[in-house]
């Protein structure tokens, strides 16, 4: 109406407007439904066919296949992300991705997903063609993309809780087993450390030449020579070089 009235156009009745629209917005979803069922049908013939019997109740369960794919996994544990992977390949084998609907937005597709997803079966299955096929496109697609995240969401809550978690978990209790080993020894080498230091810092005050053996006396007054090469090897060791 304010584009009417701007372009000093013959203003209509709002109720001719809202058929107007209502009749613009039927004809572009009728387009939608025709171009997202005619694609499926181009890529595999079987294909509608095969999404409708989605909608079937098998015998013995109390949900369709459809409202089964729909189900995302509950537990994090290793059964239910083997049960996600061949969730993952139910879905994937209606090979959706071979479908050309690059021409539709992304948005008109999500939206189609959205009413579906709110639709239960039977409805769904009493719907009219091309529409039917259109809207079960559209979730199987929606479904696959979630279907791998979900899947994907899984590994990494497994990975760090059951894995990498664990994993670290032995390594600390590995390490704190080490540390009364990593103490004795990193004492023995600050010993022998700072006395060495220390003849050093007087060959340097007073000039005179390097008396290797005269160092080696000094070490070896605070621990023998092989115990203070054992613990440096004990240190280099235990303590990761990063």
């Amino acid at each position: 109406m304010g584009w009417l009235r701007r372009h000093r156009v013959l203003l209509p009745g709002v109720s001719v407007l809202a058929r107007q629209v209502s009749e613009a917005r039927q004809v572009t979803e009728k387009r939608l439904h025709a171009t997202v069922a005619g694609a499926a049908r181009r890529a595999d013939p079987a294909l509608p066919g095969n999404l409708v019997a989605t909608l079937k109740t098998p015998e013995g369960s109390r949900f369709s296949e459809l409202e089964r794919l729909r189900r995302p996994p509950t537990r994090t544990t290793g059964t239910a992300f083997a049960r996600a992977l061949e969730r993952v390949d139910e879905i994937g084998a209606y090979r959706l991705g071979r479908l050309r609907l690059s021409q539709i937005p992304p948005n008109r597709m999500a939206a189609l997903a959205r009413y579906a997803l709110g639709s239960k079966a039977p409805l769904l299955e009493r719907a009219a063609e091309p529409k039917r096929t259109a809207m079960l496109t559209a979730v199987m697609q929606h479904l696959e993309a979630k279907a791998i995240d979900e899947t994907l969401d899984l590994f990494q809550v497994l990975m760090a809780t059951r894995l990498l978690n664990t994993a670290k978990r032995k390594t600390e209790k590995e390490r704190l087993s080490t540390l009364p080993q990593l103490e004795k020894a990193s004492r023995v080498v600050a010993r022998a450390a700072k006395v060495l230091f220390e003849e050093l810092e007087l060959v340097e005050e007073q000039a005179t030449d390097l008396d290797v053996a005269a160092h080696w006396a000094a070490v070896e007054e605070v621990a023998p020579r092989a115990a203070v090469m054992t613990a440096t090897a004990t240190v280099v060791s235990l303590v990761p070089e990063d």
